[in-house]
């Protein structure tokens, strides 16, 4: 039969040379750290002994993708392999094979310019002029993308976050908890377009 992890590990690997390829100098942007969008597969089950050949494998990946980088292009590139070297292969051995993809969730980057209106605001309200990118998606690119002024500006530090026991202190909440004070009061008081 066909070995279904075999085959997700071709695939897998795709997926590596697509990550190099995204890394290349060229392609980078040096506002956020990486500086160019990302490829990991971050699960993958299959099997289930090991004098079994596989039936069935799945592993999840994500791609984060800067927000000029369209993510569609990976998963492209991944079913054309698939579909015209993969496949042909297994189902010349089983014609009951087959590889499916299937998405579970898409947000689009986000890049707010630090001169728009949205992030003077926030930088009023924080008493800073200091802006940096981050390295995670968040649903203000969905707003962004429907027109509604987006920026991101919370507490703690990704210096302790996504990894074990990760973290956001007591001053950090109480720091945000002002910040939303003030913008509560901003917003109360004043005319907005």
């Amino acid at each position: 039969g066909v070995n279904a992890i075999e085959q997700a590990a071709r695939l897998i690997g795709r997926l590596g040379d697509i990550g190099t390829t995204l890394a290349r100098p060229q392609l980078h942007d040096k506002r956020f750290d990486p500086a160019f969008s990302t490829v990991q597969v971050g699960v993958i089950q299959g099997g289930t002994a090991l004098n079994i050949v596989p039936a069935d494998c799945r592993f999840d990946f994500e791609i984060r993708a800067l927000p000029d980088f369209a993510p569609q292009v990976v998963v492209d590139e991944l079913q054309d392999y698939a579909e015209q070297t993969l496949l042909p292969a297994m189902q010349a051995v089983d014609s009951d094979t087959g590889i499916r993809f299937e998405k579970i969730s898409a947000y689009p980057g986000l890049a707010t310019p630090t001169d728009s209106a949205a992030a003077r605001l926030i930088a009023q309200l924080c008493g800073s002029d200091e802006f940096s990118t981050v390295a995670f998606g968040t649903e203000g690119g969905l707003f962004d993308q429907a027109g509604i002024p987006s920026v991101v500006c919370g507490p703690g530090s990704m210096d302790q976050g996504h990894k074990p026991d990760e973290f956001v202190s007591v001053e950090q909440m109480a720091a945000c908890d002002r910040l939303m004070d003030r913008l509560a009061a901003y917003l109360s008081e004043s005319e907005h377009p």
